[in-house]
């Protein structure tokens, strides 16, 4: 029988929850993926009232043994000496009895979850592209078409484009800068042609000393300190106004800004970047007067009024249809690069976040790239795979042009995987719009007995497909644990069934993604 209990803690009272023999609990914060499960012995802090991560957040966590912790605001956590600590804002609820993880997860959808519909099918069926990666600072007409013909000449399937930053002459003026891209609607309807949907990159930020920032300032749409001067904050790429969204007036302005933006040059929708809670203060002035995670979660109900959009930073809006992706990995092999793709997509699933993107094969973080002296083929093509049978994948920098034919050929193979399962990966979508249910699931949702040496190497697609993507290097063979039943390689036809429940070394080769249907 489940049962909620409505608590409630303070500085002094924290709320003490016990860790009990073998629980293991996941939540709160995505990008502290490969730190999950906590259990007895985790030494653990997440402060989501403060918090600077980059990722989703959520104010839940829930448990092996059916246990579920939830507030309607943010909270501190802190786990040690076998115990969690919490302290929140508002009542918490703490919910046992619930039918293990899975259990525990199902009745968090339901009674958290934006359960409604999903994005378009394009984000799911074929590899997606971003011109991040590739042209950096220098997006322009020329190289973006460029890039558009290279991915068809060299055999790869169009899907969604998207232009990243720096396509428009500053921030808050959202239109193609003409020097950069002399005839957008032209570019668009050729990409268009080419069979690409197109997205372009926009914020919530404003240039200072703009025309657009003396207008709206003039009319009261922008963020304002406490002593009436407007906020001039600092983010990743300079100093910017911040628009305040919780007003009526600034909120359509942007949302028609950006539509006419799509009438004028045939543009299907954004990429809505930052947003996160530590570029507001608590002090700011809105109209609404909301607090930091909810300027957050407004910038969510935002990207709801456009179905072709991507997000990075997000706080609740669990189950909405809105794409969110894994924060920029270092290119690199260890925990801040491709191994944290399995745990971080995992949590994603089990918070609500499941129509994923596991960042651009190969990551997307520019400080790692721009430090290169050479580029690791390996780690591009044991990426791709890593991604082939994850809800989405998404390319960035050309393959074509960093990889040799070999290399170049597996990275092919796998998003040709990822479109021949993309039916597979459709109804399991659609299934998470209607229950809740993770695309991307922990081994230990259907399979509490799986070893926890296991928990951040492989997972499953949906209940029935166990993949486990080779992410070390040189790898020659993949340890694998497979529960119980019969499973048979959908990725090796010459592999024979493995009877579980057994933990397996699999041998492995450079074109090798171990992938098993249970039979």
């Amino acid at each position: 029988m489940i049962t909620v209990n409505e608590l409630t803690t303070n500085l002094k009272q924290p709320l003490q929850v016990e860790l009990l023999t073998g629980e293991e609990w996941y939540g709160g914060s995505i990008a502290d993926g490969s730190q999950y499960p906590l259990h007895q012995g985790s030494d653990y802090q997440l402060d989501l009232i403060h918090l600077v991560n980059g990722n989703q957040v959520a104010p839940a966590f829930i448990s092996t043994k059916g246990r579920v912790i939830t507030s309607y605001s943010p909270f501190k956590l802190t786990v040690a000496d076998d115990r969690l600590n919490l302290i929140a804002r508002d009542q918490v609820r703490l919910v046992a009895g619930a039918d293990g993880l899975k259990g525990a997860q199902q009745w968090l959808a339901q009674h958290t979850f934006e359960l409604e519909s999903m994005p378009p099918a394009d984000f799911f069926e074929l590899p997606q592209w971003n011109t991040w990666m590739e042209l950096l600072y220098q997006q322009n007409q020329a190289d973006v078409l460029a890039y558009a013909h290279h991915i068809i000449e060299n055999d790869f399937p169009a899907g969604i484009i998207m232009i990243d930053d720096l396509w428009a002459d500053y921030y808050g003026r959202w239109q193609f800068s003409t020097r950069k891209f002399p005839d957008a609607p032209a570019m668009v309807q050729e990409l268009h042609q080419l069979g690409f949907k197109v997205m372009v990159w926009a914020c919530p930020f404003v240039s200072p000393d703009s025309q657009e920032y003396r207008d709206l300032l003039a009319q009261g749409m922008l963020l304002m300190r406490p002593d009436g001067k407007p906020v001039v904050r600092e983010w990743w790429n300079g100093f910017s106004a911040i628009l305040d969204l919780s007003n009526p007036a600034t909120y359509q302005w942007f949302k028609e800004t950006l539509q006419d933006l799509q009438a004028k040059t045939g543009v299907d929708g954004f990429k809505l970047d930052a947003g996160d809670p530590h570029f507001y203060q608590a002090d700011d002035v809105s109209q609404m007067a909301l607090s930091p995670e909810q300027q957050t979660e407004l910038w969510g109900h935002f990207g709801q009024e456009f179905a072709y959009n991507e997000f990075r930073a997000m706080y609740k809006n669990q189950g909405a249809p809105l794409v969110n992706r894994l924060q920029d990995k270092r290119f690199e092999w260890g925990a801040e690069g491709l191994a944290e793709l399995i745990p971080d997509t995992i949590v994603q699933g089990l918070m609500g976040y499941y129509f994923s993107c596991p960042d651009m094969i190969g990551g997307g973080e520019i400080r790692s790239l721009v430090t290169l002296d050479h580029f690791d083929q390996e780690l591009i093509v044991r990426s791709a795979q890593c991604s082939a049978l994850m809800p989405m994948m998404q390319f960035s920098l050309a393959p074509w042009r960093v990889l040799d034919q070999n290399h170049l050929d597996l990275c092919r193979e796998a998003a040709d995987l990822h479109q021949r399962f993309a039916p597979t990966i459709l109804k399991l979508a659609e299934t998470a719009a209607r229950t809740g249910e993770p695309i991307v699931q922990s081994m230990a949702y259907d399979h509490p007995e799986t070893p926890r040496a296991y928990l951040k190497t492989q997972f499953k697609l949906g209940p029935s497909l166990l993949v486990a993507p080779v992410i070390t290097a040189q790898a020659t063979t993949k340890a694998i644990y497979f529960p119980a039943g019969e499973w048979q390689s959908v990725t090796d036809e010459f592999a024979q069934p493995v009877t579980g429940p057994a933990e397996v070394e699999v041998p492995v080769t450079l074109a090798s993604l171990p992938a098993y249907q249970r039979v």
